[in-house]
């Protein structure tokens, strides 16, 4: 139950042998290779770049899988088992399936589409621009038949319409014009003339604006905007059966999920090249190891490779990443550890110290037997019935876990579903008695708040600094100690333990200031901080008001049962209602419980003894997204 201790992995290989180690190295997932380029930086020696050829192919597997997805009826979900496969199986992916054939379905029928689909935008906008022209009974071709006359189809803007309607009307005694369509700021006009006067009637519009449309009338916009509604269905036709093309390809979707794995592995394998440097005839790479696993790593590469070195050292531990191993209880609270960040190598791992605490805050602010009974069948079904891993399988277990907290305080509160079913507590009425609950939420905090310092004393012995550990956590320990015994009614000796812990804060918290007036002002500072311990222990009165706020909601929805009377009203809207309340009731407050429980951890808890800041251990494996490889 702590954080793994990390070697330091060198090997050399011949040249022509690296990418078989670095693949032999991603089977056994379990070294994180290091990038030797800022430590080489005046050394002569080649870098491999990544391949731009398995990035391409990556994108283009990407590309068929995100498009086929969006056809393909066989939704997947947490419910559905993965494939698995054999490492074997996984590595002859490549040619075994006809990927590209898949590629190149998927990619005509996109284009396809996004091509019927700018017509069908172009169609749809000259639709748009011919409803402007409905009212324009004749064609240009009937138009142009009319020997004598000469015909203008165009826009002027509104404010000018009656100018303009004036001035042709008294300047020609010969001349038509009909409004066909008015919008906002224009005016969609017909004007018709005799031959000889085009130019002066032209001249007029000019002056008036008048802009010639660009639209075609072959026809009339009724006949024309017909056409177009017809080879609107058409195109609707075609991209419809593009749909089902597009699905019978998706049926394929299976395949392309593995392929899809299989570059994206291969494309972690050419990053990690690039992290390796090369001589002429060798390949060297460094990288991050568990201390357990060094005997099989070198077991495993020894045995396959005859022209290898490997050379395993202790390094800086403080740049090491870090794992977290923890036996099956706390190994699911690792999940809150790492919400707030991994602890430093040079830490302790707190999973197994917030772990009984966790579940004891818990229990107590979620604190009803139904609602815990939820939790537990969640847990289990979760955790039985969906392919869900990493830290969204450690919240499930997590969620298993605090229900048994959830189910004994509300057996000792009394709560079943807000009361729905009577329950005699078997401890206290939180209702009725909130000031014993009140008390036993300062007490928890206060043994959290020692047992933070305490872990805070641990390393500090543990680094060897004895005196710091007395000066900076038993001093508190006396001063708080003290103070609690005064208000519970302690004589003489609660107060000399208080003063005598006091001035041990005054006179040493300061002493890495080099002036006696900051070392005394240091001092002061960090007794004042004894303000700060009595907000902290009364951050636990949550424990109190999320247990009441949780059992009262669902108290409130099973009177609004009650109100309904009986017959068969309450027959038909009781369930509802109690379905829907306590539904929500009980995701509200999970979620609530755990954001107040995990505060308490980070704020009060973690704040006396914790920093945080490690680096996650990342080593160089098969990453997969759909299938199991074995």
């Amino acid at each position: 139950m702590a954080i793994v201790k990390m070697k330091k992995l060198n090997l050399a290989c011949a040249k022509e042998d690296k990418e078989k180690i670095l693949k032999l190295l991603q089977k056994l997932g379990v070294v994180q290779i290091v990038d030797l380029k800022d430590k080489l930086e005046d050394t002569d020696y080649e870098k491999e770049k990544p391949s731009n050829e398995v990035e391409y192919e990556f994108a283009k597997v990407k590309f068929t899988y995100e498009f086929l997805k969006q056809y393909s009826e066989e939704k997947k979900g947490i419910f559905t088992p993965k494939n698995v496969l054999s490492f074997e199986e996984f590595e002859r992916l490549d040619s075994h399936l006809d990927w590209e054939e898949y590629y190149k379905a998927a990619k005509f029928i996109e284009e396809s589409m996004n091509t019927n689909r700018t017509k069908k935008g172009k169609v749809l906008s000259l639709i748009d621009q011919y409803s402007n022209w409905v009212n324009l009974d004749v064609s240009e071709a009937e138009l142009k038949s009319l020997k004598n006359v000469a015909y203008f189809i165009g826009t002027v803007n509104k404010k000018y319409k009656e100018q303009l309607l004036i001035e042709l009307n008294e300047t020609f005694k010969e001349i038509y014009i009909e409004t066909i369509f008015e919008k906002q700021n224009d005016v969609n006009i017909l004007v018709l003339a005799h031959k000889d006067k085009f130019n002066e009637v032209s001249e007029v519009l000019k002056k008036y604006g008048f802009a010639k449309t660009n639209l075609e009338f072959d026809k009339t916009p009724k006949e024309k905007i017909l056409e177009l509604n017809k080879e609107i269905e058409s195109l609707e036709e075609e991209y419809q059966k593009l749909i089902e093309r597009a699905k019978e390809a998706a049926k394929n979707i299976e395949d392309v999920e593995k392929i899809y794995d299989y570059f994206y592995s291969k494309l972690q394998l050419e990053q990690a090249k690039s992290k390796l440097v090369l001589t002429k005839k060798t390949a060297v790479l460094t990288g991050w190891i568990p201390e357990d696993k060094v005997d099989v790593v070198k077991e495993n590469v020894q045995n396959k490779f005859k022209h290898v070195f490997i050379e395993v050292e202790d390094a800086e531990f403080e740049n090491a990443p870090v794992l977290l191993k923890n036996n099956w209880l706390s190994e699911p609270f690792e999940v809150v550890t790492s919400m707030y960040a991994l602890p430093k190598p040079t830490e302790i791992d707190p999973t197994p110290i917030l772990t009984p605490f966790f579940l004891l805050f818990f229990g107590m602010m979620m604190a009803d037997v139904g609602y815990g009974i939820l939790m537990f069948l969640v847990g289990i079904l979760g955790l039985k019935f969906t392919n869900i891993e990493g830290d969204l399988k450690k919240l499930l277990k997590l969620i298993l876990y605090c229900s048994i907290p959830t189910i004994a305080f509300g057996l000792l509160y009394g709560s079943f579903f807000g009361g729905i079913i009577k329950l005699k507590p078997l401890w206290v009425d939180p209702v009725n008695e909130p000031m014993e609950i009140l008390k036993w939420s300062i007490i928890f905090g206060i043994v959290h708040l020692y047992v933070g310092l305490g872990t805070k004393a641990y390393m500090l012995i543990k680094n060897g600094k004895v005196l710091d550990a007395f000066f900076d956590v038993g001093a508190w320990y006396l001063l708080l100690s003290g103070l609690i015994w005064m208000f519970l009614g302690g004589g003489t000796i609660a107060k000399v333990l208080a003063i005598l812990g006091a001035l041990i804060i005054l006179l040493t918290h300061g002493r890495e200031n080099k002036t006696i007036v900051g070392k005394f002002f240091g001092g002061f500072y960090s007794l004042y901080g004894v303000t700060g311990y009595l907000g902290d222990a009364l951050s636990y009165s949550r424990l109190l008001a999320l247990g009441l706020a949780s059992g009262l909601i669902g108290w409130s929805f099973n009177l609004l049962i009650s109100l309904l009377g009986k017959g068969v009203v309450v027959y038909i809207f009781g369930p509802l209602i109690f379905i829907a309340g306590h539904t929500f009731n009980f995701l509200i407050g999970i979620l609530g419980t755990y954001v107040h429980t995990s505060r308490l951890q980070y704020l009060e808890f973690f704040g006396k003894f914790y920093e945080g800041g490690g680096k996650a251990f990342e080593p160089l494996k098969i990453k997969t997204k759909f299938i199991k490889v074995e």
